[in-house]
């Protein structure tokens, strides 16, 4: 049923540490084997949601109403006033003041309409302007933001001046109602992935938004963004269980701290191939007492963490105490090095050994690390960080110390982009602080050669090798 993402495309902590989120897959009066996305509470009791429905072997998005009662929601009822016997319907955001805002679709094409709730009805669909609705492009999943006591219209577009694919826009409205001109969200938001189902928070001032763009869990992703209209902060990736390998979007706040989103997670109902089809889970975050001594043990149960380098690495020849090189790209490039390491060593099990239970165990437990300090970071504690930088013997005693201090800036540099750059705020406002201790080759080991004329001692020997490092020591709690 890939048919049925295709739709939902053109359909429409925060990572919260240090909480408890409970998520729970609705039940079947709202699931179904289709696909059900979209759930928007307009009311306390009350719900609307899209689903995309088999009918003569056609699948048809359309927008279903649900009550709650008997502390359940009722079976989903096809809601008339916003659908069509003609388009496809769906991604349906209803304001305050009960003003409607939908979109109808034909094949990949959709639109913007609006619809009020006057005299107890709905009055007849009306499509927005082309300001909105520009011709030959989409403008589909709808929703609006109050900031600063003035109404906006963020929607998705894959109208031109955009980043690629389908893109995050903003438009002002008037006191009249009248839409201003389009503005994209930035390259702080978009890219040249997809960005969908945008919804703001206005309580906590952020951004909710999906993108299936890489480095993520998977499929779409679940990201959040602290600012408004164009302006942004770096974007923060929703840890688990909200993003899953999986498909996660469509994620809205009903109340401060209950909501719903789509995803193809199991238990998604399925007919015949399962994680095929969006369902609506909900979910609830449940603030817990922080324990800061048990979130520092269980990174520092991974510490100390020794990461290695090649001879001379990041940037060889230079006395330069930066460089623009991240670890991983280190790692890599040193990795690719076994069989040279091997040809050239006097010990092959032992150079063996090490690549594999030193350089490839270290660097996978790097990311793990990471993830627990940012965990700690969005919990609100403070945190410093010390790391050491080594060298070999095999070259002056200034120039090592300045080679210490880049393979100590290539690991900060990974730490920025992790994540799409989820730590990198913590950094820049200081609540993590990293102390730097460049040793160069003053701890060095005495048996590590520094004759640069016998290099399978002084750069291919395991000895050679365990001294070029960097090493994350301790997390300690800044007072």
């Amino acid at each position: 049923m890939r048919f049925v993402k295709v739709i939902l495309v053109f359909f429409s902590s925060v990572i919260f540490a240090q909480e408890s989120i409970e998520i729970k897959h609705l039940s079947t009066a709202i699931n179904s084997i289709g696909a059900e996305l979209n759930f928007f509470q307009d009311e306390k009791n009350h719900t609307f949601f899209t689903a995309i429905r088999e009918d003569n072997n056609n699948y048809v998005s359309s927008i279903y109403s649900s009550n709650f009662q008997l502390d359940q929601w009722s079976r989903g009822s096809y809601f008339s006033a916003l659908n069509s016997d003609y388009m496809q319907s769906g991604n349906l955001f209803i304001t305050k003041d009960k003003m409607a805002y939908f979109t109808f679709c034909k094949g990949e094409n959709c639109a913007i309409y609006i619809s009020k709730f006057k005299n107890h009805k709905w009055t007849k669909p009306k499509k927005l302007d082309e300001r909105i609705n520009k011709i030959g492009s989409t403008s589909t999943q709808p929703t609006i933001a109050i900031i600063d006591n003035k109404k906006y219209l963020y929607f998705v577009s894959d109208r031109e001046g955009g980043f690629g694919g389908l893109d995050i826009w903003i438009s002002a409205i008037d006191k009249q109602g009248n839409f201003g001109n389009p503005i994209n969200l930035g390259n702080k938001i978009n890219g040249k992935a997809n960005e969908i189902t945008p919804f703001y928070n206005r309580k906590i001032a952020q951004l909710f938004f999906s993108s299936d763009r890489k480095n993520g869990f998977g499929g779409f992703d679940i990201y959040k963004a602290k600012g408004n209209l164009t302006l942004w902060e770096n974007l923060i990736l929703l840890d688990e269980p909200f993003n899953t390998p999986f498909d996660e979007m469509y994620l809205n706040f009903f109340t401060e701290n209950k909501g719903h989103f789509s995803s193809n997670r199991s238990p998604a109902l399925y007919l015949d191939k399962e994680n095929c089809c969006n369902d609506i889970f909900s979910f609830e975050i449940k603030k817990q007492e922080k324990d800061t001594s048990n979130v520092i043990e269980k990174i520092n149960n991974y510490l100390p963490l020794s990461l290695y380098f090649h001879n001379d690495e990041p940037d060889c020849c230079t006395m330069k105490t930066t460089t623009k090189l991240n670890y991983i790209q280190s790692y890599i490039s040193y990795f690719l090095l076994k069989k040279e390491y091997v040809k050239n060593s006097s010990s092959v099990s032992s150079i063996e050994d090490f690549f594999t239970n030193k350089l490839q165990e270290n660097f996978n437990k790097l990311d793990e690390v990471l993830r627990k300090i940012k965990k700690a970071l969005a919990s609100g504690q403070k945190i410093e960080l010390q790391i050491k930088g080594y060298a070999s013997p095999l070259f002056a005693r200034d120039y090592n110390i300045n080679l210490s201090k880049r393979r100590i800036v290539s690991l900060l540099n990974y730490m920025h982009e992790f994540q799409n750059g989820s730590i990198t705020q913590y950094l820049k406002n200081e609540q993590l602080v990293i102390i730097e201790l460049p040793f160069g080759e003053s701890v060095s080991n005495k048996n590590v050669s520094d004759n640069p004329r016998n290099k399978k001692l002084s750069v291919y020997s395991v000895e050679a090798a365990m001294a070029r490092k960097i090493e994350i020591v301790r997390v300690t709690v800044k007072e």
